[in-house]
């Protein structure tokens, strides 16, 4: 049975999408491009393929960046954080104290309750010289002492400042208040403290605990952690130190899988670790469900590893399932590259030709997009004629980074924000907070 309002009948549940990743409006104003079959170059079947994974150790770390052709050689920076009460925390919290929100909070009541911060991976530690602390409480009049030590092993410590203060007391409380049991956090009593604490001296520690001694232990927030080397904040969450590698979250069986479009022949596999797996295998499949062995990892450290598929198989699907870690950081993969013929490439869908007075939409033909971080080139080189964008993306124009790297068959996860470079037909368009640029290859002088 159906109904409707005012003689209007209902629109379709159907109607409202035609599906993820398909154009909503009408298909002829679409400037995505199409994917072709190519059977004929040698080449990274994998190459900007959508990647998936059993797991990941946070939301940057993931499956997706094995498949972007950028290589790392070094472990990515990550962040441990450790509570008093509730140990290691997983990612789902392992980040708030970072997250720019003073809403969001973990947990800091108890009797001489602390958190541990700690940095893992990348070339050496941050130089720090202030660390500034926001929490929140009751208005209980009280006292309170933050003290900040630092670790280099997480277990000799020193102390490297600390900052006072007094709680105030809220005038005239009411009996039977509800305000002053009230969660910390909510209400209008809620106390912000907020301490600037500047070390004795800089400092360059991988652990970091923050602790808490108050005359009233009974109900704390920690709600924000901002870390200072010369007035300048440091960003230690994982959206600020873009990494291309993937790390999943445990220490057994794991795996990683990329999608080829289509069923391919390859007989080489490329796996640049960074912490390698002990023991595994490759494996291939045509629906991602039923696996065929193809080769075993090599039980050394050896980076890459380089295997070579004798003979050659035909599959879509490629998986490295790991089942133990050489090391015990567990398993770090870089790039994950399968060659071997076939599979679908983007076409650029043919720009609109130019309307009466000479007007030109500057939409779908020959826009290209590349991370920002792999171009070196200014806005007047990228806008000269036969600059090379051979291994660019071909973009979607118009439409979003995301879009782009959807149509072309590529990212269905994250993208790393602030790390895209796109190319259009005119000048650099000056660069945005997520630090993108345009560039179309200029058409020849007639």
């Amino acid at each position: 049975m159906t109904s409707s309002r005012n003689g209007v009948p209902p629109i379709a549940a159907g109607e409202y999408t035609r599906g993820v990743g398909v154009y909503p409006g009408d298909p002829r104003e679409d400037s995505a491009p199409a994917l072709v079959p190519e059977t004929a170059t040698y080449r990274n079947l994998a190459l900007h393929r959508p990647a998936y994974h059993s797991s990941s150790h946070d939301y940057n770390l993931t499956a997706q960046l094995l498949t972007d052709g950028i290589i790392e050689a070094g472990p990515p920076r990550r962040l441990a954080v450790t509570t008093s009460r509730r140990g290691t925390l997983g990612r789902a919290d392992r980040e708030i104290l970072f997250d720019h929100n003073s809403i969001t909070s973990l947990d800091l009541s108890g009797t001489n309750p602390w958190v541990q911060i700690e940095f893992i991976g990348g070339d050496s530690s941050y130089e720090i010289d202030r660390i500034e602390v926001e929490a929140r409480t009751r208005p209980t009049g009280g006292e309170w002492t933050f003290i900040i030590t630092g670790s280099v092993e997480g277990t000799s410590w020193t102390e490297l400042g600390r900052a006072t203060g007094i709680i105030p007391a809220r005038r005239n409380p009411k009996r039977g208040s509800r305000t002053l049991e009230a969660p910390v956090g909510f209400g209008r009593s809620a106390i912000r403290v907020k301490p600037s604490i500047p070390l004795s001296r800089p400092a360059r520690f991988r652990c970091y605990r923050i602790a808490l001694n108050s005359t009233d232990s009974r109900a704390w927030a920690l709600a924000q952690v901002a870390f200072f080397d010369q007035d300048r904040r440091i960003e230690v969450a994982g959206p600020h130190n873009f990494s291309s590698a993937w790390m999943p979250e445990g220490r057994g069986e794991e795996w990683a899988c990329v999608d080829l479009g289509a069923r391919c022949t390859f007989d080489r596999v490329k796996l640049h670790w960074i912490r390698h797996a002990a023991e595994g295998v490759v494996q291939v499949s045509d629906d991602a469900s039923t696996w065929t062995e193809i080769h075993p990892l090599p039980a050394g450290t050896t980076i890459p590893d380089d295997l070579e598929i004798s003979p050659p198989v035909t599959g879509r699907y490629v998986r490295v399932l790991m089942k133990r870690p050489a090391s015990p950081d567990g398993y770090i993969l870089s790039e994950l590259e399968v060659y071997g013929r076939g599979g679908p490439v983007p076409e650029p869908k043919p720009a609109p030709a130019a309307r009466a007075g000479g007007r030109l939409e500057l939409a779908a033909g020959r826009w290209r997009l590349q991370r920002d971080s792999l171009v070196d080139a200014d806005g007047a080189r990228l806008s000269e004629p036969g600059f090379r964008d051979d291994g660019w993306i071909v973009a979607t124009v118009p439409g979003t980074v995301l879009s782009s790297y959807w149509n072309a068959g590529g990212s269905k996860g994250r993208s790393p924000a602030g790390d895209l470079t796109s190319r259009a037909s005119s000048a650099r368009a000056g660069k945005t907070h997520s630090r993108c640029a345009s560039r179309r290859t200029p058409l020849p002088a007639a």
